[in-house]
C-alpha cells in the first residue's frame, strides 16, 4: 500500500518543532514504583543502569490512569545525544499491575529540519514529542511512503490528526541498507526500527492488545487531537473507551539532564 507517510507537513511544524508539551496535563503518580525488575522471559533485564533512567522518566510522566487503562508502553527518545537517545523501551503491564520491560531496541527519529520530499514539496522533517496511540485502522504490513518514495514495512500509524488531518507519522520498519543509521537522527519524522524489531512489536501489537482504549481528549478551539495526555470523561467523570490497541507511546526529548520531571 503507498499513501502519505512520515514526513508532516510543514504546516505543523511549529506544533511538532515547539514545546507544546510544558504544561501536560499528565500528573506522576503517588506510586512508588510499577516496574518489574526481575528479567523477563525474552531474555531481556532491568540491569542496565538505562533502566533506572527510563523508568524514571516514565514514572515521572505516566498518571494512575494511563497505567490503569493501557497495557503496552513504548518509550522513545528522540535526543540526539544522551543517555537514552535514539533508543525504544517497551514495557507491558504483567497482571500484577508492574511494568515489566519486554524490549530494549536502537532506533531513528526525525532529521529535525525543513527539506523536500520527492515531488519538490517542503516538508517537516521533526518528530514530535507527546503522548501518543496507535490508530486501529491504521496498521499495514507493507506500506510505503508517496512523499518520501521509502518502504514503510510494519507502519503503526499514530492517531493523530493536527490541524484536522491524519497524521502520517508512524513506528515502522527499515531496509536492510538503512539500519546501519539506527541510533541517529535518520527518518523524514517517523520512528525506524530493524526490519525485525519491526515485525516483532507489530505482530504483538495487532495479535495480542486489541481492546477497549481511552478516547484522547480534542484541545478547545482545535481539531487536533491532543497528544499532551488528555482523555475524554463524561459527565460523570467516567473515562471514555472505544474499540482499539491499549498502547501508550511517550516520545521524549531527553538529554540526561541531573533531573527528574515529566516529559512535559
Amino acid at each position: 500500500m503507498r499513501a502519505a507517510g512520515c514526513g508532516a507537513c510543514a504546516a505543523i511544524l511549529a506544533l511538532a518543532a515547539g514545546d507544546a508539551f510544558a504544561q501536560s496535563s499528565a500528573q506522576p503518580s503517588a506510586q512508588s514504583s510499577w516496574f518489574a525488575s526481575t528479567p523477563q522471559s525474552n531474555g531481556q533485564s532491568p540491569s542496565d543502569p538505562r533502566f533506572d533512567e527510563v523508568a524514571l522518566r516514565l514514572e515521572a510522566s505516566l498518571s494512575d490512569e494511563m497505567v490503569a487503562n493501557f497495557n503496552l508502553f513504548i518509550y522513545v527518545d528522540k535526543a540526539e545525544t544522551g543517555p537514552l537517545a535514539q533508543r525504544m523501551y517497551v514495557f507491558r503491564k504483567t497482571n500484577d499491575g508492574d511494568l515489566a520491560l519486554l524490549y530494549d531496541w536502537s532506533v531513528s527519529t526525525g532529521r529535525e529540519r525543513f527539506e523536500r520530499d520527492v515531488h519538490g514539496h517542503e516538508q517537516s522533517s521533526f518528530t514530535p514529542k507527546g503522548y501518543f496511540e496507535i490508530d486501529p485502522k491504521r496498521l499495514y504490513a507493507d506500506h510505503a511512503s508517496a512523499q518520501w518514495d521509502e518502504a514503510m514495512p510494519y507502519a503503526m500509524f499514530f492517531n493523530w490528526k493536527p490541524n484536522g488531518h491524519q497524521t502520517g507519522l508512524a513506528i515502522h520498519g527499515t531496509a536492510e541498507d538503512g539500519e546501519s543509521a539506527l541510533g541517529t537522527r535518520a527518518s523524514a519524522g517517523c520512528v525506524r526500527l530493524s526490519l525485525d524489531n519491526a515485525h516483532t512489536l507489530f505482530d504483538l501489537v495487532r495479535s495480542q492488545l486489541r481492546g477497549p482504549t481511552p478516547k484522547l481528549a480534542y484541545l478547545d478551539g482545535y481539531s487536533d487531537v491532543s497528544s499532551e495526555g488528555l482523555f475524554l470523561h463524561d459527565s460523570t467523570g467516567r473515562l471514555q473507551l472505544a474499540d482499539g490497541y491499549p498502547v501508550l507511546v511517550l516520545v521524549d526529548d531527553y538529554g540526561g539532564e541531573n533531573r527528574v520531571t515529566s516529559l512535559y
